[in-house]
């Protein structure tokens, strides 16, 4: 049996990645599994090399642990990266995978997860394995859950609308929400849609939708029961905002119908990303008709956890 160690910040969509690409390595190899997860501290706004110089003179002052701590270690998030190194430095055997830029002594890393519209200034790098959008599982709903959501259960034909907001990479003007409300409103009525709000969304944003959708359609704030995993098992087609690469990429896993409501002020590295799926057959952008089609899934998260298996 194999020991792996988890390694995250305070974020739930680092565990999150971390736990897809671990949900399909356990289908192959038999694993024992621990999280650590890095609180935040003052120290944290460092840079990820004075954290590891940091760790490193804290290690003189702590007895040495002689027992094997891990097999090797699935890490995300900045500051997630210096602890890893630092457990390496001492378990010389332990590999160490890290999702996403490290920031730091990139060469060190048994191997750097990075997604495609970021891969462009890691070309010289030869441990570096390019994936598309985020990793992501299907996640088993609770009856519990479930239960939140009885008002939209009976309902057959749900388009979900998941709105972003904005960030350092995006921001969405007035006049898309209003168009984006406007092309939804000409949906025919077969279809309910319901609109789940993120972190980012404005206030704004939420007024705006709330007071201008379809009196049938339904919105559900990020602050409230939130239906967003419900919505990913249950919809029969998406329209997601351009902002998001984890949303759509969401939505991509499930094999349905996805539409992205073009924005115009976002980096472009993530318009390459929608680009991409778009040529792919993935997404399609939307124009305020409702089509289905089929592709491939997009299962990022199996095909490189089978990759990381031969190094295991």
């Amino acid at each position: 049996m194999k020991k792996v160690l988890i390694i995250t910040d305070e974020k739930k969509s680092s565990y999150n990645q971390c736990n897809a690409l671990l949900y399909y390595l356990k289908k192959k190899v038999k694993l024992k599994t621990e999280h650590l997860k890095i609180e935040r501290e003052l120290t944290h706004t460092l840079p990820n090399f004075l954290i590891y110089i940091y760790l490193l003179i804290q290690s003189f002052f702590r007895k040495k642990n002689k027992n094997k701590i891990a097999d090797f270690i699935i890490s995300c998030g900045r500051i997630s990266a210096p602890y890893s190194l630092m457990i390496k430095k001492f378990n010389k055997e332990c590999k160490v995978f890290h999702i996403l830029d490290p920031y730091f002594l990139r060469n060190r890393f048994d191997k750097i997860l990075i997604p495609s519209h970021d891969f462009q200034k890691f070309l010289k790098f030869n441990n570096v394995l390019e994936f598309l959008g985020t990793f992501v599982v299907k996640r088993k709903l609770s009856k519990d859950y479930v239960k939140n959501f009885k008002e939209i259960e009976s309902i057959k034909n749900i388009i979900a609308c998941f709105v972003g907001g904005d960030g350092r990479s995006s921001k969405i003007l007035i006049s898309e929400i209003n168009s984006l409300v406007d092309k939804i409103n000409m949906i025919c009525n077969r279809y309910t849609v319901v609109y789940c709000f993120s972190r980012r969304t404005s206030e704004i944003t939420k007024e705006i939708i709330s007071k201008r959708k379809k009196v049938n359609h339904y919105c559900y704030d990020y602050e409230d029961k939130n239906p967003y995993w419900y919505l990913i098992n249950k919809s029969s087609h998406f329209i997601v905002t351009e902002d998001s690469v984890s949303m759509i990429s969401d939505a991509a896993f499930t094999g349905k119908p996805v539409y992205v409501a073009s924005i115009n002020n976002i980096k472009d590295k993530i318009k390459d990303f929608v680009r991409n799926l778009e040529a792919k057959g993935v997404v399609k952008f939307f124009d305020g008709e409702i089509r289905s089609w089929e592709y491939e899934k997009v299962n990022e998260s199996k095909r490189i956890a089978n990759y990381l298996i031969k190094i295991i």
